[in-house]
């Protein structure tokens, strides 16, 4: 668990390249990334625990299943910052809150602005909003790495094959027509494996509380996060 961990600490954005776009933006896209990464360990978590129930005979299952995502957490990393940032900034927050004469409206910029624009005020009068595009763009990107087809799925495909298909060499060592057996046992762990994987996005929505996302708000300390910035 320890060195998966260490995987999500790579997600936060290097400050220095990024600070041309200030840093609240900086700092909150990447507080929310921490505040994740809990989030996606026990999805994945969960996930791994139905390939070892349902896939994986007890002769080969790994100490650490969760690894069998390794591939998915990897290319996480690469790319969950940039989305994250995107979706929050300038996708849905962005500008100033001014009108055409510079007047900004009451409320604004702080600490709680009734105008969708790019400040904390805006961010934290809107902040339901504001839970439900990070949780969105975070599931969406999860669910583009564990669906058929893309590079991630099939390098996990492969791992949790080969352990279900060691197992099974095991079990029928000494039953003829070994290969039949084989090829069976195969197609049967493909099918369950993309049933577990399909599960992604309402297990991902379940580890947050449910619709509600109650579990991914975080709305008070979240909150006085986002307006420690003028």
């Amino acid at each position: 668990m320890v060195s998966i961990m260490h995987l999500l600490i790579f997600l936060l954005a290097p400050v220095a390249v990024l600070a041309c776009e200030g840093d609240c933006i900086i700092d909150i896209t990447n507080q929310y990334l921490i505040q994740y990464s809990p989030v996606v360990i026990n999805t994945f978590q969960t996930m791994a625990n139905l390939i070892d129930a349902k896939i994986i005979p007890p002769s080969s299952r790994r100490q650490d299943s969760i690894s069998y995502f390794t591939p998915a957490l990897h290319a996480y990393n690469k790319t969950a910052y940039a989305g994250l940032e995107h979706a929050i900034f300038p996708s849905y927050f962005h500008g100033k809150c001014q009108d055409a004469n510079g007047i900004n409206p009451p409320g604004c910029p702080n600490p709680d602005c009734p105008k969708v624009c790019g400040t904390p005020g805006s961010m934290v009068h809107f902040y339901p909003k504001l839970c439900s595009i990070v949780f969105e763009q975070t599931r969406s990107l999860l669910t583009n790495l564990t669906s058929p087809g893309s590079k991630t799925y099939k390098q996990m495909e492969a791992m949790v094959l080969a352990d279900a298909s060691k197992g099974k060499r095991r079990a029928l060592s000494k039953v003829s027509r070994f290969a039949k057996l084989q090829a069976r046992g195969t197609t049967n762990a493909k099918t369950t494996f993309a049933s577990i994987m399909k599960s992604f996005p309402q297990t991902m929505e379940d580890t947050c509380g449910g619709p509600s996302l109650s579990q991914c708000s975080w709305e008070q300390p979240m909150k006085t996060f986002i307006l420690q910035y003028p």
